[in-house]
């Protein structure tokens, strides 16, 4: 079987590897496809280390197909279309016995410490298998992961109707970010994003206006627009400079977001003074504890336009390359998704 494995930073290659096994309990999946993720990048990068393990297979944005069920699974006939919860806690700590999975002290992700999706196969237990339907495609399949860690982000949020929002960056996560929010009951949604082609999208697919951040006064631009600042802001960039340009932005009874992952040992600085004139909240979002179903049946109801954020999907060979130059692609594509049949 063909991988793309990451044998540490800087370095990921294709390798042969054995055909896995499922185990009882466990489900062989054949991969459709599998997102190219910014975390993959700052895995790539070094940036990310916590819980990962190479050498491994990365990816973990899992569109695939039942091929085979092991002992004592049912229900996942092969050729079942589906997605995959990669977050495997522990399942003894508090937070695992909470349903809190990703807050787990010590968790496996599949395509952190476990062999993920770029590959022709893998190996996951059944009670992380996501159904879905083929209207969903392989589009669907892809996103369905990531909008799951949006449902989680959007939850934790806790909108009110009639509130005004301000998203940072409109790729994958801010493309999601603004569907939600923009079938909310709101008064304005405004998003920015520095790419011409992702600011087009971003006002197809629902922001009522997109600001390029670069052109201009970003901050009179937004207080104009929103009557002097977000009820609600969500940084979908994981930039700390765009967090800290926004923070002024927040109005009075505010929420802030922190959404993307920035780069561990960035800072941003704040005036505690600040968030107490203001009442202000802030808040972070990580990963999906067992939103998936919810983002597998949203993706089914057509309500997310799942083809206008995949933009590409390209062979397995492709997977380093995609993985280095994420930041690069941004000009010309949203989502990359490596097709190991390609």
């Amino acid at each position: 079987m063909r991988a793309a494995v990451f044998r540490g930073p800087g370095e990921m290659a294709l390798d042969e590897l054995p055909m896995p096994e499922p185990g009882p309990g466990e489900v062989l999946l054949r991969v459709e496809a599998c997102g190219v993720c910014g975390t993959d990048h700052h895995i790539y990068a070094g940036e990310l280390t916590g819980g990962v393990a190479p050498p491994v297979v990365l990816g973990h944005e899992i569109a695939a197909r039942v091929e085979r069920a092991g002992e004592g699974v049912t229900g996942l006939p092969p050729g079942r279309f589906c997605s995959v919860d990669p977050v495997l806690g522990c399942g003894v700590c508090r937070r695992c016995r909470a349903g809190l999975t990703n807050l787990c002290p010590d968790p496996v992700v599949v395509g952190y410490r476990r062999d993920g999706g770029f590959a022709g196969h893998l190996v996951v237990p059944a009670g992380k298998v996501v159904p879905m339907d083929e209207s969903a495609g392989r589009a669907g399949g892809v996103l369905c992961e990531t909008l799951a860690c949006v449902l989680r982000g959007y939850d934790r949020l806790d909108f009110r109707a009639g509130s005004s929002a301000l998203v940072l960056g409109a790729g994958t996560v801010g493309l999601l970010w603004a569907q939600l929010l923009a079938g909310s009951p709101r008064t304005a949604l405004v998003q920015t994003e520095v790419a011409g082609f992702r600011r087009e999208k971003a006002a197809r697919l629902g922001a009522d206006e997109v600001i390029d951040p670069g052109a201009g006064d970003l901050a009179a631009a937004v207080r104009e627009r929103l009557c002097g600042g977000a009820d609600y802001i969500i940084d979908a960039t994981g930039e700390p400079d765009a967090i800290q340009q926004a923070f002024d932005l927040l109005a009075p009874g505010g929420t802030f977001m922190i959404f993307g992952v920035c780069p561990a040992g960035r800072e941003v600085r704040f005036r505690p003074h600040d968030l107490f004139q203001k009442e202000a909240r802030i808040l972070g979002s990580k990963m999906p504890p067992g939103t998936l179903g919810r983002a597998a049946r949203l993706i089914e109801s057509g309500r997310i336009a799942c083809e206008e954020i995949v933009t590409t999907f390209r062979p397995l060979d492709a997977a380093a390359e995609s993985v280095a130059g994420f930041a690069d692609a941004r000009d010309e594509h949203v989502k990359i998704a490596i097709d190991p049949w390609a």
